[in-house]
């Protein structure tokens, strides 16, 4: 089988931060020195270190460089991870430019953001360019401030529309007032959002105000701050990988695609919560170890979901668990897998909604691990917080002036706090309804299309594209479920128009 290259894409503050943490436990996973890029001995890196790593120099000194590429607005954080990294990354893999985005999307994705795009899209092409087989790429950023929001949204939607074919999976952290302070996130954050449900193929979140609570609770922290949330980030993201770089027993992702074909039902449907154990301090990890029950027991506790919401409270659309490392208990967590599977609140319209795999190799940190990722309708409640809080200062409109500034109008930003509320009636229809019949991903639909076009041998790529990714915002309704009335923006726009998702929840929207 041909190994899937991955591409990752570390932007803001948080995301470059996380990607230097995330590097260096990915170079020490496969017997890569996190600080040469060399494997001691001259040896070959363990398991497939080409689906994240590429190959340069001869037998007598070869160089295992990360596939990524590293982005912010202002150096400074940058220049700590060139530091700290040695001679591991590229030097050309580091973008930046010399002033920051001050905590706002629209500097982000039409100022400086905007400016700095053409640099930052010729180091991605590159990266692309030396992969054999694209798997995807993921996007680690930040949606609270400027460069992770603005700039990382407006890479999302380039990426999107130059390369459609490759599936796209945003790492979004949330903010946090215990966190952080900028009084311009729930902006940066709703805005964020409309561009994650249009652009995005599949988008794991990592909620601070939850990450905050599982430090305080688990670790016994009375103040933790970005580095504590951000090594819980990083453990997810290690999991998350390890399917793809190295063999195990029912391995349930392989690829990025493949997390879009199992975890997301239908487009508007591709938010994930996420979650891990053991949740065991990192000093403390040699010294005490749970038993797979007690492990699984504490993913699926409420407190450690890595997002702020109660996913028992909600319905499991679909559900992937990640074991890793020594599979001597392999049977016991079989057993504890089904009998934590007959408590979960899932679905009855996906009947493959639950999936396990096993890998062999350990991570850093722990002899065994696992990896949580849950689509869960109790997502909205997440949603409907950063709204709360966007119409807390829109009624005032309270530094919008800074948005209208960069060129921002105020019915641009009032269709982002629409698009982003839809997220939530999306996900409450989802939970009412069944969500009716599982429909495919604009990724599925490209990779058909193409390969009939292939077989057809008279039909172009981009036209198959093109007609895709318009077709991928349609939405499957059962015939059971009763169409609310429509609110077209024109009757001619009403005429022939495609029954939609957000159709059907438009009567239950409120008027924000």
């Amino acid at each position: 089988m041909k190994v899937n290259n991955n591409i990752v894409l570390c932007v803001g503050q948080a995301g470059v931060q996380i990607g230097g943490s995330l590097w260096k436990n990915l170079c020490l996973e496969h017997g890569i020195d996190p600080e040469s890029g060399q494997v001691e001995g001259g040896g070959a890196p363990k398991g497939d270190w080409v689906s994240f790593y590429s190959r340069f120099g001869d037998d007598a000194e070869t160089n295992y460089v990360p596939r990524t590429v590293m982005i912010d607005l202002e150096p400074g954080v940058i220049d700590e991870v060139r530091k700290a990294s040695g001679t591991l990354f590229n030097p050309s893999s580091f973008v930046s430019s010399d002033e920051g985005a001050g905590g706002n999307f629209a500097v982000g994705s039409r100022g400086r953001g905007a400016e700095l795009l053409p640099s930052v899209m010729d180091r991605v092409d590159a990266e692309i360019s030396k992969c054999d087989n694209v798997g995807g790429i993921f996007i680690i950023h930040s949606l609270g401030g400027g460069t992770g929001s603005g700039l990382g949204c407006l890479m999302i939607e380039t990426l999107k529309t130059k390369y459609p074919e490759i599936p796209l999976m945003s790492c979004a952290i949330l903010p946090s007032p215990q966190v952080s302070s900028v009084v311009t996130e729930p902006y940066n954050s709703v805005m964020a959002l409309s561009y994650l449900k249009k652009y995005c193929d599949a988008c794991m979140i990592f909620d601070n105000e939850a990450l905050f609570n599982i430090a305080v609770e688990n670790w016994g922290l009375e103040s933790p701050d970005v580095t504590d949330l951000n090594s819980l980030i990083t453990e997810v993201l290690t999991g998350v990988t390890a399917s793809m770089r190295f063999s195990g027993f029912l391995t349930v992702e392989i690829s990025i695609r493949e997390f879009v074909t199992n975890l997301v039902p239908k487009p508007g449907l591709h938010f994930l919560i996420t979650s891990a154990s053991p949740l065991t301090p990192p000093d403390q990890s040699k010294f005490e170890e749970l038993t797979v029950t007690q492990m699984i027991e504490q993913l699926f506790d409420n407190k450690n979901a890595f997002a702020a919401c109660n996913p028992m409270e909600g319905r499991f659309l679909t559900t992937a668990v990640n074991y890793r490392g020594v599979m001597d208990d392999k049977p016991q967590a079989d057993a504890a897998l089904a009998a934590m599977r007959t408590k979960l609140p899932l679905t009855s319209w996906i009947p493959t909604a639950f999936k396990n795999g096993y890998v062999d190799e350990p991570g850093v940190n722990h002899r065994k691990s696992i990896v949580l990722l849950a689509n869960n309708t109790e997502i909205s409640r997440v949603f409907a917080r950063i709204c709360d809080n966007f119409d807390k200062l829109w009624e005032r409109q309270a530094f919008a002036n800074w948005y209208f500034s960069e060129g921002m109008t105020e019915e641009e930003i009032s269709a982002m706090r629409a698009s982003a509320g839809e997220l939530v009636e999306i996900y409450k229809a989802a939970e009412a309804t069944g969500g009716g019949k599982k429909s495919k991903s604009a990724v599925e639909k490209i990779s058909e299309a193409k390969a009939a076009a292939a077989d057809a041998g008279n039909a172009s790529d981009s036209s198959a594209e093109e007609s895709v990714v318009e077709e991928s915002e349609e939405i499957d309704v059962e015939e059971s479920s009763p169409p609310a009335a429509e609110e077209p923006a024109s009757e001619s726009e009403a005429q022939d128009r495609p029954v939609r998702l957000r159709d059907l929840v438009n009567q239950g929207k409120s008027n924000d």
